[in-house]
């Protein structure tokens, strides 16, 4: 997408219009990768890419690199994408998607705190020579 980070995404694509081969990768961040046309042949691209480039990534089993495994996480990143697009045009989504994190963060803290406290019940002798 020739894009430096994701808190700026570009502006959705017109579904109709053709995008050449070369150009940037655009999505219609109003519809879903099932939903659009435009947005099933950009996802194409990218994963017949990232078969294209298999030698860089030598150190995923090559197993993550089978179509069902691909198109998953496409799905859920594509996802993510969209969300941040209408987050990025909607002020209220953006807050409401932050105090979300927010939340999950705290109950991951939380979770955290609770598990620690749990392994200094089950083995004092460790946690009492810190």
């Amino acid at each position: 997408m020739e894009i430096k980070d994701d808190k700026d995404l570009p502006d959705s694509h017109t579904e109709r219009e053709p995008i050449a081969s070369g150009s940037p990768i655009r999505f219609v961040w109003e519809k879903t990768t099932k939903q659009s046309v435009h947005n099933a042949s950009m996802k194409a691209r990218i994963l017949a890419d990232l078969k294209s480039h298999r030698g860089m990534y030598k150190h995923i089993p090559d197993k993550e690199f089978s179509k069902k495994v691909m198109e998953a996480a496409f799905e859920s990143v594509y996802t993510t994408m969209r969300q941040k697009f209408k987050a990025q045009k909607d002020k209220s989504l953006a807050l409401h998607q932050k105090r979300r994190e927010d939340t999950k963060s705290q109950k991951a803290r939380h979770l955290s705190r609770r598990k620690l406290v749990g392994y200094h019940l089950l083995f004092p002798t460790v946690f009492s020579s810190m």
